[in-house]
């Protein structure tokens, strides 16, 4: 099966909207074993959208859309698709029940505009969007399938993962070869480090292809398995996973969509520790991050941000006499501040960073990017030093990773010690 991804939406073509839903169905498209072909992003034009429909009809046999869902004028992707395919609309009375009780729950009349969202291609299986006022679709003529669904991803990827999901599976031939993929998330190397230490790895064997992806914060390993059957491609994935893990060791911090904050918590449970955390330069992000993970609070007691030398002493107990001959960034105050978080709240280990994020604020002394971890643990109270280099997003999102991972690789040491 061919597929192709339309997006509508100006705001996608003049930059002001990130195009995250093109980067979630291809993958899971991809999952399923449908080859995606195309992307094609449309601005809020009748015209352009029904070119770009009709030239996705002639060489995909399925296309889906995302946008074009809601109740403006501009909302066009559902009678641009009744035009093409040749379709006449239909109002589905169970949607326009669900759009007028969820304008009732808010306590509101529902606006007359909205009664466009209950409308449909005829002979469609509609999806439901308990999330919002606008369903989706799925409409079959002939070979083709066009699947309809809106634009925010907090309500396609529910919609898609509930109905679509399925729909496909039931849809997709079995094909005489399937691919799959795995994923190693890698930290604390450059991409370049990463070939290098993976050498004769990376001549793979037959059907066995590896690809390096630098991301802001992180080093993807994707390895992609080609073969004639699932179980030969995974024992083709087993092959490999020593071979890789052996030249990377703790490097590899997650695989497939194990994040770090994922992995510190595994740890943190395994080894029945507590985290606290202390940030300046990051301003919460690592609190963030760790509190992402469903559960955390069984390991997590709470965090810090000091944003200020004044809140650094008088929340942290960072002495007056420290920042002052060594500054706010430095390893002695990362050291305060880590082991101010530990006492005061008695939490095993205790993280905290100070840095400069930028883009101002460097010196020659203590450049953008300069960036101190205190980790403070029963065993002992230590700084390490980070110059971390890009924008201030990207230099705070290393900061995060750089942070978590000093607790992760104590937390592996600890591990082990145990065994």
């Amino acid at each position: 099966m061919k597929a192709e991804l339309i997006s509508t939406g100006t705001e996608l073509l003049l930059g002001q909207t990130l195009n995250t839903n093109a980067y979630y169905l291809s993958q899971k498209l991809t999952t399923l074993g449908i080859n995606v072909y195309y992307h094609t992003t449309v601005g809020d034009n009748p015209e352009r959208l029904e070119t770009a429909l009709e030239q996705a009809l002639q060489r995909s046999d399925l296309v889906i859309t995302t946008g074009g869902l809601g109740p403006t004028l501009d909302d066009l992707t559902k009678d641009t698709v009744c035009k093409v395919m040749g379709l006449e609309r239909e109002l589905h009375e169970e949607s326009l029940i669900w759009v007028q009780g969820f304008f009732a729950k808010l306590g509101r009349d529902m606006p007359e505009n909205n009664l466009r969202q209950a409308y449909f291609p005829q002979g469609s299986r509609i999806i439901p969007n308990r999330l919002g006022t606008a369903p989706g679709a799925i409409v079959e003529k002939g070979e083709k399938i066009v699947i309809i669904l809106p634009g925010p991803p907090f309500e396609m990827q529910p919609m898609f993962e509930e109905t679509v999901e399925s729909f496909l599976q039931e849809k997709v031939q079995v094909t005489p070869e399937t691919t799959l993929h795995k994923v190693y998330r890698v930290f604390g190397m450059a991409e370049s480090a990463v070939e290098e230490a993976l050498g004769e790895v990376l001549t793979t064997p037959e059907g066995v292809s590896i690809a390096l992806l630098a991301k802001q914060a992180e080093i993807h390993v994707r390895v992609a398995a080609h073969a004639q059957t699932a179980l030969a491609a995974e024992q083709l994935l087993a092959g490999l996973t020593p071979k890789i893990e052996s030249k990377l060791g703790d490097a590899i911090f997650g695989i497939d969509a194990e994040d770090m904050a994922s992995s510190v918590g595994k740890l943190l449970r395994a080894t029945k520790l507590s985290l606290v955390t202390a940030e300046s330069c990051t301003g919460g992000l690592i609190g963030g991050a760790v509190t992402a993970v469903a559960g955390s609070s069984d390991y997590y007691h709470g965090g810090y941000v000091t944003y200020t030398n004044g809140l650094k002493k008088r929340l942290l107990g960072v002495e007056r006499a420290t920042l002052t001959k060594w500054g706010a960034v430095s390893a002695e105050t990362a050291r305060e501040m880590a082991s101010g978080a530990r006492l005061r709240t008695g939490a095993d280990i205790a993280v905290a960073v100070t840095g400069i994020a930028g883009p101002d604020g460097g010196s020659p002394e203590k450049p953008v990017g300069l960036v101190f971890v205190g980790l403070a643990t029963p065993d002992d109270v230590l700084a390490y030093r980070y110059n971390f280099f890009g924008d201030r997003q990207a230099i705070r999102a290393l900061t995060v990773n750089g942070a978590l991972n000093r607790v992760r690789l104590y937390l592996l040491d600890k591990a082990r010690e145990a065994n």
